[in-house]
């Protein structure tokens, strides 16, 4: 590489030798050419004077009209390409090429003029100047005409611009030849560079290659110097980090693909590698440590510290262990093996193995939970229904009055129990996602009222007053009615049962929040306490569990609820001060004008 950059560089240097040197020159020669031009333009000028001068030895007679002398000025400017000027001893312009006949009266007096003064006195002059007569830029030269006695001075003048373009000319191809005489001596520097050192760019190259992980480059060697043996050695590293790279690739799918966190720790605890599952399970950045070496994390969790110090102490494995961890994602229960990494008796870190167990141990808490719970609430009604049947085969069935009490207390039990087993299948299919609901439009008005006629008798039996509050112009909700219906029965059936006995009121609302109808079931009852608002829709949550199984309540109806309207993809909420009342609510979309009905399940 060092070379390749000096011979470069030498080529380089000959380019621009090569291009001041006709740099020098361009300026130089343009100088010399620019006085060769105008000293030849000069005589070319002079032997045409002088030509003219021997034909007009004497004065023609026909120079008395101004229009002659002016008609040979045009004819011979014509003929010469140039600007041709009488002028009369007394200074007076007599004819010109370049000004019309009619004009030459007004023409400023020449006798001023340097050339015409030079001719007056030595028989030749000469000038550069500005012309204010035409605007251009001229070379003049004049002469004294008649050798015994001069009558005229002719003055030949040649526009400058003529000699520019001839020297712009001139100076375009000097330039095209400086250009390209430093274009071909940077390609003679380029081609210096690239035979002198062709082979160690090759090597670069392919090491340039090899560095950036592209181990298919192959050296052709066929010369045994040092080059020779560098490309040799360049050949066998590159198989050897191929075959490396390829162990690596199989190490890597198969750690990324282990679904359990595996992380390995240096001796002091830090961690130096873990597989994707680690890394997103502890919020670490597995590329971070890859790039780095090994520069993780540091474990804190105090009981990943406490087995990391029992693995440290007793070098023996550990399979299994269940251990709780806060990590980014809250408090985690870990399955833990771990394996201390000895060489030459002395620990060089750890390897973990860790399960997260958290929701199989949750649904394990869950299913004990609604095995209790359903157990508990079974027992209750079925205990009632195997007392009241005992006492009856044990002869209370020939007492007709009290036989016909325990007969309605064990109906009574029955239709519990039924309730209860309804609603508990009814929960899990809706947890279950089994359910397909049916969105259509939906009026809401009528589906309320509907609902409210099934409980009628109860309303006017408990007395209780009811304040319906629903617009007639209230836009249509997308829902399953069906199931739609089961909410606002469950919220009604809620608050007839825990209304007061006497001044029992319900008011039932629904109005449009946003594009959203909302409805809100309000009533005047026993009300929830404050610390209950946050469980009152879990399953079999009672706040008042005496009283909710007196009145027929299973403690899963909200629950229901809330399941229903979160697939309807709205919310439900309560608001609620002990012995005030309750507020529940709940909002549903409203029915779009591009609405189609559709099937959700």
């Amino acid at each position: 590489m060092k070379k390749t950059s000096v011979s470069f560089r030498l080529g380089l240097v000959f380019g621009l030798v090569i291009f001041f040197t006709v740099a020098i020159s361009y300026f130089y020669l343009g100088g010399q050419l620019r006085s060769l031009f105008y000293d030849d333009i000069k005589k070319q000028l002079y032997k045409e004077l002088q030509l003219n001068r021997q034909l007009l030895e004497s004065r023609p007679a026909q120079w008395d009209d101004i229009t002659v002398s002016d008609r040979w000025a045009d004819d011979v400017g014509a003929a010469l390409e140039l600007r041709v000027t009488l002028i009369s001893m007394n200074g007076a312009v007599i004819g010109d090429s370049y000004i019309a006949p009619e004009r030459l009266p007004s023409v400023e007096n020449h006798m001023q003029r340097p050339e015409v003064q030079q001719a007056l006195v030595g028989g030749y002059g000469e000038n550069t100047r500005f012309s204010e007569t035409v605007k251009e830029d001229m070379l003049y030269i004049a002469i004294l005409l008649g050798s015994q006695k001069p009558f005229a001075v002719l003055r030949f003048a040649k526009p400058l611009s003529q000699i520019k373009r001839l020297e712009t000319e001139i100076r375009r191809g000097v330039e095209g030849a400086l250009f390209w005489s430093l274009f071909l001596s940077l390609i003679f520097g380029a081609l210096t560079a690239v035979f002198l050192a062709s082979p160690l760019r090759r090597i670069a190259l392919a090491a340039d290659k090899l560095v950036h992980g592209d181990y298919s480059s192959k050296l052709q060697v066929k010369r045994d110097d040092e080059i020779g043996q560098l490309a040799r050695a360049l050949n066998y590293i590159s198989d050897e980090m191929k075959h490396m790279n390829q162990q690596e690739e199989w190490f890597k799918a198969v750690f990324s693909s282990i679904r359990e966190a595996i992380i390995v720790t240096d001796s002091n605890g830090v961690v130096m590698l873990g597989n994707p599952a680690a890394c997103r399970f502890f919020n670490l950045d597995c590329g971070q440590m890859i790039r780095a070496g090994g520069a993780g994390r540091k474990v804190t969790d105090a009981r990943l510290l406490d087995l990391f110090e029992r693995i440290k102490v007793s070098d023996s494995p550990i399979a299994k262990e269940e251990i709780t961890v806060m990590t980014d994602r809250g408090e985690r229960v870990l399955q833990v093996s771990a394996m201390p990494v000895i060489k030459d008796s002395v620990s060089q870190g750890t390897v973990f193995v860790l399960n997260d167990i958290t929701r199989l141990r949750n649904l394990e808490r869950v299913r004990r939970d609604f095995v209790s719970s359903v157990s508990h609430e079974l027992r209750t009604p079925l205990t009632s229904i195997t007392g009241y049947t005992e006492t009856l085969l044990e002869g209370a069935i020939h007492d007709p009055e009290n036989a016909k009490h325990f007969l309605q207390i064990i109906h009574q039990e029955s239709e519990q129990l039924k309730a209860l087993i309804n609603d508990v299948l009814d929960l899990s299919k809706i947890e279950s996602g089994r359910i397909n609901y049916t969105f259509r439009p939906v009026n809401l008005s009528d589906l309320v009222e509907k609902t409210l006629n099934l409980f009628s008798r109860a309303i006017e039996k408990n007395g209780i007053a009811l304040h319906l509050h629903i617009p007639e112009d209230l836009p249509y909700v997308n829902a399953d009615s069906d199931y739609l219906e089961l909410v606002v029965r469950n919220l009604v059936d809620n608050a007839i049962k825990y209304v007061p006995e006497e001044n029992g009121q319900i008011w039932i609302k629904a109005f449009v929040a946003d594009d959203m109808v909302r409805v809100d079931v309000k009533d005047n009852g026993i009300g929830i306490p404050q610390k209950d608002l946050g469980r009152i829709f879990e399953r079999f949550y009672r706040v008042d569990k005496a009283r909710s199984r007196a009145i027929g309540g299973t403690g899963l109806g909200l629950s229901i609820v809330k399941h229903i309207i979160l697939a309807h993809k709205g919310k439900v909420e309560v608001r609620s001060r002990l012995n005030l009342g309750s507020l529940f609510s709940f909002t549903v979309p409203i029915v779009r004008d591009n609405h189609k009905t559709k099937s959700h399940t």
